[in-house]
């Protein structure tokens, strides 16, 4: 057995002495550098005027408070004048003052899976700054908050934060520092912003002369001499509107021989030459001009209640090949009836709707109704085959629910190895919870229950705890309604596991105990097995040794008796545990050499689990005096942690060795590994952990 240690993480020197062989200390594999992040769009080619309102954004920008946080800028006004192209050129001209990057998130206030997170936006943009790669970000949105003011402390960054709803979505996120910039487009002014030193610029229309030359810009100089009064009237008609009128010209000019006036509707009763809601108007006339394919396919697109779609979700939800899809996704993108809103790893281009073309894709009546159920159903069974295939890669040994059938096949999504499956998980994460809501509305239970089912890797591996509460309460709530024991079971235990990580163990217990009242109902053995081990977990983890004794220990017989040497190895490993804590060593170590025996030897393998048994199997070692034997095995699981990417339990694993140097009386290899463990705690923002690690360092006696 080698014992290495990775040498960036030791912050003081290790006595090798005492260990048996030696520590070899090996430095990490070269990190390369972190691309400073540029994310503004191009200003589109045919950007035109707006030099007033860029004037008096930086006359605001010189004005505002140079205090302890970023200034803010906030660009309103309606749907389509053209928000967006105003920050993004701003942004440009400003990139310079910001050399640690420019970042854009959008905040979706319109979006049919509601407005994005706190939580879910800094993690966009941690993960700009490039963090997130070598060590897994928090979930929990205070952690998130925390580590965005304190990598933003040191940083001189722009902030664009597109379609906000309201203030509260801005406010977590303003950086501590004045070194960084924050603009924000809303379709409305956000008043709570002036408190904090906030400008706000409400961007009009553009006047008739610069409406004319952005037309001419698109459609070509040579066609709106040709035709003035065409021109002039496409532009009154649509109010100076740039969305409008850039609709209206997209379809021009993939129609050269139409004359400009076809860009109008046909005329109103009334004779009107300015429409009230341009942007509405320009909308319906580009629709109107769509193939009936082209119709259908963003109908059902606007249909589906997600945050965005990719190319394999689209097509999904349209019943349409991949190579179809990718067909009518760019013809609609080129129209400008489509924004591609971003790329996200494995997912590929992602694509969103402006309300005004939603609603006007959708339409009314019973045909929309239908078409609704179509579309959901497919998005459904996209997310279901491609979360199934995560799944069986990531957690092979976990039980899932059956599939039920949507009666409409789909391409399957194909992970080729583990790190695209977890990162697939990752950036589906904003559409879970619609995606849930949507399962659960359309009466189907047993498809909620399902996808719940078919998600548990992203939970298990991100440990999302807060929406992992949320999925599995909704998902137990769909199990009781439909009825069916196996789904409420499944449901109650996954619940139980979140509820544990977010240290609520008594509700955990219930939960747990419901799950075994029904598995012994069904004189299921195995059932009762695991969910008698889950509440000696709860129990373990709530640091009730004596009671979680009693409830593993029937777990590990039963394994026993079933011959199920995983189940044996899981409850056995925190059986092993307790009683070693609770000074019963010589009981303790043989349970968890078994344990561990039986883990490592697992078809297909469970490396996770397997290192989490050496890992309590060093602790014990460490609590009957084998100093020796601790260590080496727990330096073994360190490693072992590190070659899956589990950073949270190469944490813990650090903090079992310095509590082994301690007990063994070496203060000062202890606080090495205390030191070590604090910075990894630290990096992971887990506060719980960082808190125990400050108590540990603070109570080993200075040599």
């Amino acid at each position: 057995m080698r014992n290495t240690i990775d040498s960036s993480s030791v912050a003081t020197a290790v006595q090798a002495g005492t260990i048996t062989g030696g520590v070899h200390l090996h430095p990490g594999p070269p990190s390369l550098p972190t691309p400073v992040p540029r994310q503004l769009a191009p200003v589109p080619a045919v950007f035109t005027d707006r030099e007033d309102a860029l004037l008096s954004l930086d006359a605001l920008l010189g004005r505002a408070p140079a205090d302890e946080t970023a200034p803010v800028v906030v660009i309103t006004g309606p749907d389509g004048v053209g928000k967006r192209a105003l920050a993004t050129k701003l942004g440009h001209q400003l990139a310079s003052r910001y050399p640690d990057g420019q970042l854009v998130v959008r905040l979706r206030a319109h979006s049919p899976g509601g407005p994005a997170t706190a939580a879910e936006v800094a993690r966009s943009l941690l993960r700009s700054l490039g963090l997130g790669d070598h060590a897994p970000l928090p979930w929990a949105e205070q952690d998130l908050l925390g580590l965005w003011r304190s990598e933003t402390a040191r940083r001189r960054v722009l902030v664009v934060l597109e379609d906000a709803a309201d203030a509260g979505q801005v406010l977590p996120l303003i950086p501590a520092a004045p070194g960084c910039l924050v603009v924000v487009t809303s379709r409305d002014p956000l008043p709570a912003l002036l408190a904090h030193g906030a400008v706000h610029h409400r961007l009009e229309p553009l006047a008739a002369e610069h409406g004319l030359r952005l037309l001419s810009r698109i459609v070509g100089e040579e066609r709106t001499g040709r035709d003035p009064d065409g021109a002039a009237a496409l532009v009154g008609f649509h109010g100076g509107m740039p969305l409008a009128i850039a609709l209206a010209a997209a379809d021009l000019v993939l129609q050269p021989d139409l004359p400009l006036r076809a860009g109008l509707p046909a005329p109103s009763p009334s004779g009107a030459t300015r429409s009230d809601n341009p942007v509405r108007h320009a909308v319906d006339t580009a629709l109107a001009h769509l193939s009936p394919q082209e119709a259908g396919f963003l109908r059902r697109l606007a249909l589906v209640p997600a945050p965005d779609l990719d190319l394999a979700s689209g097509a999904a939800a349209t019943g349409t090949t991949r190579d179809q899809a990718r067909l009518l996704l760019t013809e609609l993108a080129a129209r400008g009836l489509l924004d591609t809103a971003h790329r996200a790893a494995v997912r590929g281009n992602l694509y969103t709707l402006r309300p005004a073309v939603r609603s006007a894709a959708i339409g009314v009546g019973a045909p929309a109704r239908l078409a609704a159920d179509d579309a959901c159903t497919g998005y459904l069974a996209h997310l279901l085959q491609a979360a199934r295939a995560c799944a069986q890669l990531l957690t092979p040994h976990h039980r899932v629910l059956p599939r039920p059938s949507l009666g409409r096949p789909v391409e399957p999504v194909r992970f080729t190895n583990r790190h695209e499956a977890l990162a697939w998980l990752e950036a589906i994460a904003p559409a879970v919870g619609p995606a849930m809501i949507t399962a659960i509305d359309r009466c189907d239970p047993a498809i909620a229950c399902a996808l719940a089912s078919d998600l548990w890797p992203h939970f298990h591996y991100h440990r999302d705890v807060p929406m992992w509460i949320i999925v599995y309460e909704a998902g137990l709530r769909a199990a009781l309604r439909w009825g069916d024991p196996m789904a409420i079971r499944e449901m109650s235990s996954t619940l139980a596991l979140g509820l544990v990580a977010a240290e609520r163990h008594s509700d955990a217990a219930t939960h747990y105990s419901r799950a075994a009242a029904l598995a012994q109902a069904a004189g299921d053995r195995s059932g009762v097995a695991q969910y008698t081990s889950g509440i000696g977990a709860a129990l373990h983890d709530a640091g009730l040794n004596d009671e979680a004794q009693v409830f593993l220990g029937e777990a590990l017989g039963l394994y026993a008796d079933l011959d199920d040497r995983r189940g044996a190895g899981l409850a056995g490993i925190l059986l092993g545990s307790a009683a070693a804590r609770q000074g019963n060593t010589d009981f303790a170590l043989p349970v968890l050499r078994t344990a561990h025996a039986d883990l490592a030897d697992l078809q297909p393998p469970d490396p996770l689990n397997s290192a989490r048994a050496l890992a309590y199997l060093g602790e014990g070692y460490s609590l009957s005096g084998q100093h020796d034997l601790a260590v080496a095995a727990l330096v073994q699981a360190r490693r072992e942690f590190a070659d899956v990417g589990h950073r949270h339990w190469t944490a813990r694993t650090t903090e079992f060795l310095g509590q082994a140097a301690e007990r063994a009386g070496q203060p000062d290899v202890a606080l090495g590994w205390y030191t070590a463990s604090l910075n990894q705690y630290t990096a992971l923002t887990s506060t719980r952990d960082v808190k125990r690690l400050d108590d540990h360092i603070a109570a080993v006696p200075v040599s």
